[in-house]
């Protein structure tokens, strides 16, 4: 059956995961070409998703907002494996200067929202924007095709009536989960993340800024 956003209300028993996160799929590259993407120094592993997330708590105390923690671990998905980066309270899957170099020559997919309910989804293909649209309005579309997805974000569960407060009450959160778990054949559950061993990367704030 294929998946829907209703595949991931399990979010919502992850009470940070779901008040803010990003999320970056890359197809075919390594943990360590991931991490020196994303201009981050590693910093071992991490046993789990309860860990990733006492470990993000422990780096935003530690550093107030200077220094981000994204885990990284490989998954399975279309074509072979796939590199997840998964960051508590972060958005460096939304930074062009990082995520666009790491799609050359294959496909990136990230999506994010933060605590304001700011969010966003950008699939890349080989270092182009191919779709960029924020959940919370998925009929106002960006990039190369940005009309190419309209078909699957209704599928999975997208609102796409020019409706505001049609738009406000749908899943969007787990759309987006669900429409990146379409593009990548990588679908995220609480087993996979629980069994999961996360790379830890910590990256400075001047890696946030493209230049």
């Amino acid at each position: 059956m294929a998946i829907t956003a209703t595949d991931y209300q399990w979010i919502n028993d992850y009470s940070d995961l779901a008040e803010a996160y990003c999320a970056v799929l890359v197809r075919g590259v390594t943990v360590q070409e991931f991490l020196r993407g994303m201009r981050a120094k590693p910093l071992g592993n991490l046993s789990g998703y309860t860990e990733l997330e006492q470990r993000t708590r422990d780096v935003w105390d530690q550093h107030s907002g200077n220094e981000y923690l994204i885990g990284t671990t490989t998954v399975p998905g279309d074509q072979g494996e796939w590199v997840l980066g998964l960051e508590i309270n972060g958005y460096l899957g939304t930074l062009p200067h990082l995520v666009a170099p790491l799609s050359s020559g294959t496909r990136l997919v990230a999506h994010f929202c933060n605590v304001n309910a700011h969010d966003q989804f950008l699939w890349y293909e080989d270092g182009t924007l191919r779709t960029f649209f924020e959940p919370l309005f998925p009929t106002d579309r960006d990039g190369s095709t940005p009309d190419e997805l309209v078909e699957l974000m209704a599928e999975v569960g997208f609102d796409l009536r020019a409706d505001e407060e049609e738009l406000v009450d749908s899943l969007t959160t787990e759309a987006a989960f669900a429409l990146a778990a379409r593009l990548t054949g990588v679908h995220l559950t609480p087993e996979l993340l629980g069994r999961a061993t996360f790379t830890a990367g910590l990256v400075p704030w001047s890696a946030t800024k493209d230049s």
